[in-house]
């Protein structure tokens, strides 16, 4: 199995919910980056709170990208059972 999302992402066999979950944790891969750059101009501009705000949103964003990862996980070990076994 390839090891880049944008190769998983362009695989001709992969299915709805492979696609889903690859454009899900892109998209909060993203996002968790953007909040970074929010909570640092938040922060320059004198809203302590408003950076408090990010830097929480970007913590969440973590663990919805942890439960992603284990999703994609788990589905790409259905795709390959013998790799997901530990047979190369």
């Amino acid at each position: 199995m390839s090891n880049s999302l944008r190769e998983l992402r362009d695989e001709q066999g992969a299915d709805q919910t492979l696609q889903n979950l690859l454009r899900a944790l892109t998209l909060n891969l993203e996002l968790r980056a953007r909040y970074r750059v929010f909570e640092f101009e938040a922060s320059q501009d004198g809203h302590p709170e408003t950076a408090r705000l990010f830097r929480e949103l970007r913590v969440a964003e973590g663990d919805q990208i942890a439960e992603l990862m284990a999703g994609l996980h788990s589905r790409l070990g259905q795709l390959d059972p013998a790799r997901s076994e530990g047979i190369a």
